[in-house]
């Protein structure tokens, strides 16, 4: 297996050099384009590295789903390895994937949104950070502990995003909580086992997508569920009516490489 992580975030790579990057995986057989691809549009098929084989939805070891409803109740739609993603998206799902895959045991990751592409709710063509292909929206994550040897399935909303703790009564933050909130499953006692997934989980995605601003640099800042454009249930920003704050996030974490809007 390649090296698959350098030490420099994903974000911090211009989009020639991560495509340079993906083009000597694909040589080496670890990750397998579908068409032509360039340093705006790649497309990954599914495949399988460690047997060579075509594997519906495969990216490094781990088959991606999506999953409409987010829930656990219900299942998740066909293997679908993701298509027209900006190169540096591409390589940070990537490193996300063999990550959950060689650290966590996982065999399965779901979402709500990796492609690029697709209409805006007026018709149009969506250039924003998901219609460029540079933004994950991750739901759950389904494989077998590595320690324990027991299967597991988390997702965001029924393990973290509507879990009922003394700070978030119900499953939700009251009126009123404003920026004052905090890793919610931190207040359990004992807390969940999947309350140390979502960390170690947010940890390694603030090494790859933005976390505390919207440069290319790399960025040290140490993570603490606390802000930053990792958008998920326990954010400090609120937008009750908006896509933008933690009320829209409770069923999944919201990744980006660069700018909110258009690049």
């Amino acid at each position: 297996m390649p090296q698959v992580d350098d030490g420099v975030p994903a974000r911090a790579y211009d989009q020639n050099d991560a495509l340079a990057v993906l083009q000597q995986w694909n040589d080496e057989g670890f990750i397998l384009f579908e068409g032509p691809v360039s340093a705006n549009n790649v497309s990954l098929d599914g495949w399988d590295p460690d047997t060579k084989q075509t594997v519906n939805g495969c990216v490094a070891g781990v088959v991606v789903r999506y999953h409409p409803t987010a829930r656990k109740a219900s299942e998740p739609s066909a293997a679908g390895a993701p298509d027209r993603l900006d190169a540096r998206n591409a390589l940070a799902l990537v490193r996300l994937c063999n990550w959950l895959r060689t650290e966590k045991g996982a065999t399965e990751l779901y979402h709500l949104g990796i492609s690029g592409g697709g209409l805006d709710k007026n018709g149009n063509p969506r250039v924003d950070c998901h219609g460029q292909g540079r933004a994950v929206d991750f739901v759950g994550v389904k494989g077998v502990d590595p320690a324990s040897g027991s299967d597991y399935t988390f997702t965001v909303a029924d393990d973290w995003g509507l879990v009922d703790t003394p700070l978030t009564p119900g499953g939700h933050w009251p009126p009123g909580t404003g920026s004052n909130t905090s890793y919610r499953l931190d207040s359990l006692d004992p807390p969940p086992v999947a309350a140390q997934f979502f960390r170690d989980l947010y940890g390694y995605m603030t090494t790859q997508w933005q976390d505390a601003n919207t440069s290319p640099d790399p960025d040290n800042r140490e993570p603490t569920l606390h802000g930053g454009y990792l958008m998920h249930p326990d954010h400090p920003d609120s937008n009750p009516a908006g896509l933008s704050g933690r009320e829209a996030h409770w069923q999944h974490l919201h990744a980006q490489i660069g700018v909110t809007g258009t690049a």
